[in-house]
């Protein structure tokens, strides 16, 4: 199971079957088209490297196996990952101090959504923790 501090490991379709089935769709397709050869048909700086294309799908059908960052994946030193890691923390939306966090600054350009899916985990947890608690004095 892949996992994360932030919550994006859990999310990536990395090694999914579905998303392997349609990356190595497309490579059949792009090889069966010779998309390739067509490049001269696009004038100068348009379009894409084919090569570079075909590199990408390759490795995605390659690389399914990681783990996430709680297992050694991902930037050593990713500001996320060493802070919970210093606070002793498992997951993110435990961090009494999530909602002024600065650390997210560079996901939130490719996921902006990654703190506030946290912010709602977090509400969940708090909610678990306090129904919990309330249980626990019934039963004393």
């Amino acid at each position: 199971m892949r996992e994360s501090y932030c919550g994006l490991c859990n999310e990536c379709h990395l090694g999914d079957l579905e998303f392997l089935e349609t990356v190595a769709l497309m490579k059949e397709y792009m090889e069966r088209f010779r998309a390739n050869y067509w490049t001269h048909c696009f004038p100068e700086g348009e379009g894409f490297n084919f090569a570079e294309f075909h590199k990408g799908l390759n490795w995605l059908l390659t690389h399914t196996e990681c783990l996430g960052c709680k297992q050694g994946r991902g930037m050593a030193d990713c500001p996320i990952r060493v802070c919970a890691c210093g606070r002793g923390i498992g997951n993110c939306y435990e961090c009494p101090d999530l909602k002024n966090c600065d650390k997210f600054i560079f996901l939130e350009v490719q996921f902006p959504d990654v703190k506030i899916k946290l912010l709602r985990r977090q509400m969940k947890f708090k909610a678990r923790e306090h129904h919990r608690r309330l249980e626990a004095q019934k039963k004393s």
